[in-house]
């Protein structure tokens, strides 16, 4: 059993928000203080967030997910091509949230395995249902919160390649660049290539 929230980390702070973790990364590459930090974030509204707090809350879950990378990740995710950006992101949110894992794995791929060519509508559902007992720390969000969380990964499979798009949901091959499969390689979580190729 585990009951802490390192398991779900921050998928609730949204999906891989691709435009504003490029601005972000390029942010922590210059390691700003504190004060900086929040000048950019605050006052000069890099992010240009609708609110202060959507802001500081976008800039939070960034900061969090691009902190399970490395520097070279970083530059990539600043300077690189699209595709470079999604696949980089895609695995900081495995990394900052394991759930998504177990999801492609138990869920994605093993639909994949067995020749399916869309992602139920109910598939969250049914995934977070099936780990209430293992996983008790999912009865302390509620189901709007649940449900929001669903999205997000839902969004972040659709925009890293694994979905046509959110509605349709239908599944498709993903095969690491070079880039994601070095860094992956730097991390020491080289286990996770055949995961997110959909191999295991």
């Amino acid at each position: 059993m585990n009951n802490d929230k390192t398991w779900i980390g921050d998928l609730l702070g949204g999906p891989l928000m691709s435009r504003e973790s490029r601005i972000i990364a390029e942010l922590m590459l210059a390691d700003p203080d504190e004060q900086t930090w929040q000048i950019q974030i605050v006052g000069h509204n890099i992010l240009q967030a609708s609110t202060t707090n959507t802001a500081k809350r976008y800039a939070s879950t960034i900061k969090l997910r691009l902190n399970t990378l490395d520097k070279a990740a970083w530059m990539l995710i600043a300077e690189g091509s699209e595709r470079e950006r999604q696949q980089l992101l895609f695995v900081a949110l495995t990394l900052h949230s394991p759930i998504v894992k177990d999801f492609l794995s138990e869920v994605v791929n093993d639909l994949r395995r067995q020749f399916k060519e869309k992602l139920p509508m109910d598939s969250w559902g049914a995934f977070v249902a099936s780990h209430l007992r293992q996983q008790p720390i999912l009865t302390s969000y509620s189901d709007s919160s649940i449900k929001k969380m669903g999205n997000n990964l839902i969004k972040a499979l659709a925009e890293a390649g694994y979905l046509d798009t959110p509605r349709r949901r239908n599944l498709q091959t993903v095969f690491l660049l070079s880039e994601t499969q070095a860094t992956l390689q730097r991390l020491g979580q080289q286990e996770l290539v055949s995961i997110l190729e959909g191999q295991r």
